[in-house]
């Protein structure tokens, strides 16, 4: 999906090489087509990272739990976080080699298999009084619905997995972003931030998500 026909020629030549079928379609019928299609994957092509652009990743984010892929011509470190506070699960900044992109697009879609496999197996996940329902994106307390992102939901599904260990920075950001951003630890801060202001009592004084200094991160659930 993108603003015109060059870029979704672009993006065909980049995919040639993976045996995916694809569809173009221009931004303004990016919704209609999304609602009424069943597709493995959408790549957003959004040259310019506005605030329409930001609107359209976020509406599709709202309509289908479907792995989101923004290509963008900015590598500004703000830019890649709007798109990931948007709804993205990836973000490329093109020009890409064709063989770097489609090995991403594959490492996305393996993630998301492994996740639905791994939801697949679990109902329900209590931890403390939080409810976690894996196969529906949605995590509950006290019969309240939190609103999560789907990297806020995956990176706290992530910690609540091994609830009461250390889980080091390294494992976290593969895990949730994908083993390129291991050495992105400062999109790791930022989301435990995020995650904090939605899931503690006190944000300033966290219970629940806790720093284990030079390692990483621990999940330890309250008392219900």
């Amino acid at each position: 999906m993108g603003h015109d026909n060059e870029g979704g020629a672009y993006l065909a030549q980049a995919l040639g090489e993976l045996e995916l079928h694809y569809a173009y379609a221009a931004a303004d019928e990016a919704v209609e087509w999304l609602d009424r299609s069943a597709p493995d994957i959408v790549i957003l092509d959004l040259p310019l990272l506005d605030t329409d652009s930001l609107a359209l990743c976020r509406r599709l984010r709202d309509i289908s739990a479907v792995p989101l892929v923004v290509c963008s011509m900015s590598n500004h470190e703000t830019d890649v976080v709007r798109a990931f506070d948007a709804g993205a699960d990836d973000y490329l900044v093109i020009p890409m080699r064709p063989a770097e992109m489609t090995a991403r697009i594959q490492a996305l879609l393996r993630r998301t298999s492994a996740a639905e496999r791994a939801a697949d197996e679990s109902d329900v996940i209590i931890a403390g009084d939080l409810e976690i329902h894996p196969s529906d994106h949605r995590i509950y307390r006290d019969d309240e619905l939190i609103d999560l992102s789907p990297i806020e939901f995956r990176l706290l599904v992530s910690l609540i997995r091994q609830q009461g260990h250390a889980v080091s920075h390294t494992k976290l950001l593969s895990s949730v972003w994908g083993p390129e951003y291991v050495d992105c630890r400062h999109y790791l801060r930022l989301y435990i931030k995020y995650l904090r202001s939605k899931i503690e009592r006190d944000p300033r004084e966290p219970e629940l998500i806790l720093n284990e200094w030079g390692v990483g991160y621990r999940f330890e659930p309250a008392s219900r």
